[in-house]
This record gives structure tokens, C-alpha cells and sequence, in this order.
């Protein structure tokens, strides 16, 4: 039976994203591990935390979920603790990595707009901690996603087939838990984020006004305290702009869901099947290249780019020359 074209576009995606994604994360965290592209150490925990965490995502929900489970579904399924265990990776992984892109947006909201709180929050040993607190927190709570789905093969349509586990819909914990769950990832990192950033922004346009008057020439092109504001600012938008754009389609998805009670459907002849694969994609890949992106704003990371992908053509090429 031949797929859907969104599942045949799916898998053109997600096999897409492995290839490019997992060398592209692989290359910006040995760059900001082993080279100085010019952040301060506070600013390179959390990118190192961040492309770390979408890595996990590249591995876990894109080459195991997407790519690997369904090619060998009896490897992953039918051996409970395997797939209990991928369950909990696959959601952990997805809210490591928003978590950690609100916690990123939320220390340049304070390293702009807080002066006065700055100086206690905005340490080395601050980001560490909140890193390793989102790390450990995110993987902690999606623990019982190892109890919610219980997945069987059908002898009968001998395909695979997925049931909620006993009870989770009838009693009030799970339910709890559910909505939760949902509040957490995606509602509350969703604005939060549109929230921060409009704040930022309101701070330094304010800011540039008030210098530019106090300077009385009315421009700020040879103000440093202006161009670091601008810096900054422009970081923080490649950080979350990408964020706020790809995960449009889920919270619009889940706000509809709710509103017209259209919580399941039959095929992905329904427009909100098609949608849905849509918005996981998206929301997949921003989950495995928002660092990458932010790593390309700057200049010294472009510069270190650069020289790795050159020295990768020169060693090819030596090989080849050696060999021949």
C-alpha cells in the first residue's frame, strides 16, 4: 500500500534533517568547545547546552522515531522497556531544548533590561546551574510517558498499532498530568518567549531614544554602549525568531483542537492530519537548528567555519592524492 504524499514528504524531511542536521550540530559544538569565537563564557554554556540538546533531538526523534522505528518496528515496539525508554527520550529531549531556548531568551532579557538583577543572574555559575536544572528537570518529568502507550502488533492487519495504557483516560493524576504537560510544552515557552522579546525590544528602542537625546546629535552610530545594545539584540532575534515562526503551526494546531473539540482523525486525507504532520516537522527542525542558526550570526564562528570546511577539503584531498 503506497503512503500518503505528506508521510512520503515526512520521510523525505526527516531523512533530510539527519544528514545535514547531526554533522552541522556535530561542527558547531566542537567549535564553541575548542575554539574562541569571541562570547563570554556565560553566553557559550548555554549555546553548548542548546546545540547539545538539539543534537538529542537529531538522534532521538528524528533518526530513532522517524527513520529507524518504522523500518525495524520490532526492534522498538514490541519490547516494552525499549519503547518505554524511547518514549521518555523522545519528550524529554524536545522540552530540553525549548526550555533551554526560553532560559537562553530570558538571560539577554536580563543582561539588557536588568541592570540592577544583572549582576547576580548573569554569571557563569548561574548558567550552569539553570543549564543542569532544565537538563535535569525536563527528564525527570517525562518519566511517566514510560506508563502512558502500550504499543502490540496486530496479527490480524499484521502492522503495529498503538493503545492508551489502563486507566490513563479515567483517572484524575493522568489527566493532571496531561494538561501539564501541554502547558509546559508548548503554551508557557511559546509566550514567555514573544513576551521577552517584546520587552527587549520596547527596552532598547527606549534606551536608543533617551541616548540619542542626551548626546544631542541625534545618532547613535558612534555610541559603543548602542552598537553592544544592537549586538545583542540581533542575537537575541536569530535565537528566537526561528522559535516563534516554526511553532506558529503547533500552538495554532492545539488552540483550534480546543476550541472545535477535534482532538483525533481517521486519515491524512483530513486537512488536520496534514497539518498536524506539517507543524511536527517544523517545530522538529527548529528543535535541531535554532543553535545553528545563532551560531552563524557571528562573525567569529563564521570565521572558524570557514577554516574547518577548508581544512576538510584539504584533507580530502591529500587522501585523494595519496591514494592515486
Amino acid at each position: 500500500m503506497e503512503k500518503e504524499i505528506i508521510l512520503q514528504i515526512g520521510d523525505v524531511f526527516y531523512h533530510t534533517l539527519a544528514v545535514l542536521g547531526i554533522p552541522a550540530n556535530l561542527v558547531t559544538l566542537m567549535i564553541l568547545r575548542l575554539k574562541d569565537c569571541g562570547l563570554c563564557k556565560r553566553t557559550t554554556i548555554y549555546l553548548v547546552a542548546m546545540v547539545s540538546a538539539d543534537l538529542l533531538v537529531l538522534i532521538f526523534l528524528v533518526l530513532i522515531n522517524h527513520i529507524l522505528a518504522p523500518r525495524v518496528p520490532q526492534a522498538f515496539y514490541l519490547n516494552s522497556l525499549v519503547y518505554g525508554l524511547n518514549s521518555i527520550m523522545s519528550v524529554a529531549v524536545t522540552n530540553c531544548s525549548v526550555w533551554l531556548t526560553v532560559s537562553f531568551t530570558f538571560d539577554r532579557f536580563v543582561a539588557i533590561c536588568c541592570q540592577s538583577f544583572k549582576i547576580r543572574y548573569c554569571a557563569p555559575k548561574s548558567a550552569a546551574l539553570i543549564v543542569g536544572a532544565i537538563y535535569l528537570g525536563t527528564y525527570l518529568r517525562s518519566i511517566p510517558n514510560f506508563f502512558t502507550n502500550v504499543h502490540y502488533y496486530d496479527h490480524e492487519e499484521l502492522e503495529t498499532k498503538t493503545r492508551n495504557a489502563d486507566n490513563t483516560d479515567s483517572i484524575h493524576a493522568w489527566r493532571v498530568f496531561y494538561w501539564v504537560k501541554l502547558i509546559l510544552n508548548p503554551l508557557v515557552p511559546y509566550f514567555a518567549v514573544i513576551l521577552l522579546n517584546l520587552l527587549t525590544v520596547r527596552h532598547v528602542l527606549a534606551a536608543s531614544e533617551v541616548r540619542r537625546a542626551f548626546r544631542g546629535d541625534g545618532q547613535s552610530s558612534g555610541d559603543p554602549e548602542m552598537q553592544n545594545r544592537r549586538k545583542a539584540l540581533v542575537l537575541l532575534t536569530a535565537a528566537s525568531a526561528s522559535f516563534i515562526l516554526l511553532w506558529m503551526p503547533t500552538i495554532g494546531l492545539f488552540l483550534f483542537s480546543r476550541i472545535t473539540a477535534t482532538y483525533s482523525f481517521h486519515d491524512f486525507k483530513e486537512p488536520v492530519a496534514v497539518i498536524h504532520e506539517l507543524a511536527d516537522m517544523l517545530s522538529t527542525l527548529n528543535c535541531c537548528t535554532s543553535t545553528c542558526m545563532y551560531a552563524l550570526t557571528q562573525s567569529k564562528f563564521r570565521a572558524e567555519l570557514r577554516r574547518a570546511v577548508r581544512y576538510g577539503e584539504d584533507l580530502m584531498t591529500k587522501t585523494t592524492t595519496t591514494r592515486q
